[in-house]
């Protein structure tokens, strides 16, 4: 038997209110918090001179938004699509014992744990920006 054939059927032997009872377990990606506390591993790479950090500061937020984006994405496939949108190597290797469900519920989790982390350092390089930003003058 195929590597394919064996995924194939792996498919198709999960139950299915199983997999419907784990995409609807999870909360829309609106409703994902994000990290309360974050290392300072986490934190994004900016320099440590404050003019040239303020500068950084747009791209930086660029960068994390998208990243968000395409966790948002991938989160939302998975809700959507289930076990059509894990791989081959998850179905028949990383999962193959404890089973689909399992690697749609883990999987799932992870990437809900990414947004979350996304979140925090969004907030991170907001908080940032607010504390570098340069004050206005009063013109009169």
């Amino acid at each position: 038997m195929s590597f394919e054939t064996d995924v194939a059927q792996l498919r198709a032997s999960a139950n299915p209110q199983r997999i419907d009872q784990i995409a609807q377990a999870f909360p829309s990606p609106d409703d994902i918090e994000p990290w309360h506390q974050l290392n300072a591993l986490l934190w994004p790479d900016l320099s440590e001179n404050e003019n040239s950090r303020r500068a950084q500061l747009p791209a930086a937020l660029d960068e994390y938004q998208d990243e968000l984006r395409r966790y948002i994405r991938r989160y939302d496939d998975l809700r959507a699509r289930r076990l059509d949108a894990l791989s081959n190597y998850d179905v028949g290797i990383a999962y193959r014992v404890s089973g689909p469900e399992v690697g749609l519920a883990d999987a799932l989790r992870a990437v809900a744990n990414h947004i979350g982390c996304c979140r925090a350092q969004i907030l991170w390089l907001l908080g940032e920006q607010d504390r570098l930003a340069i004050p206005q003058l009063a013109l009169f």
